[in-house]
């Protein structure tokens, strides 16, 4: 019996290929127009559009570089605000923590320390250039002749 099943599932009556000829014309034909007439314009625009691309490409370039810039401005922008609001979640956990006063504090003493060693500098820098300048008082040509006189 399943002989005999298969024997007639692979016989297709002639009235059944006609069928499938006339449905498989009717739907392909008008889709493989389509597809002709939007190949013959695709064609005919890039004929015509390629000598104006040519043409303006020295304006599109500098367009396109533009556009490039600006993206990439955006992004950069982006980027910092992101860069300065997770800034500001770190000062903010560290305030609520309770680290910053610490962290101040040392900082403070780092500083503090840093200014009495810049003022002793400064001062014997003071002293270096006062003594230089009172040298070069006494040595000038016109204090000479002064003090001849």
């Amino acid at each position: 019996m399943t002989h005999q099943h298969q024997h007639h599932q692979q016989q297709v009556s002639f009235k059944t290929m006609a069928i499938a000829t006339v449905v498989g014309v009717t739907i392909g034909g008008p889709l493989l127009a389509m597809m002709g007439f939007t190949f013959l314009t695709t064609m005919t625009l890039l004929v015509v559009a390629s000598p104006l691309l040519i043409i303006f490409s020295p304006l599109l370039l500098g367009a396109g570089f533009v556009i490039v810039a600006a993206l990439a401005g955006f992004g950069a922008a982006g980027l910092f605000a992101v860069a300065g609001l997770s800034a500001l979640g770190w000062v903010f956990r560290s305030v609520k923590g309770g680290e910053l006063q610490q962290g101040l504090e040392s900082v403070t003493g780092k500083l503090l320390e840093s200014g009495q060693n810049v003022k002793e500098s400064v001062k014997n820098t003071g002293k270096e250039w006062a003594g230089h300048l009172k040298q070069t008082e006494e040595t000038s040509p016109e204090n000479v002749t002064a003090n001849r006189a």
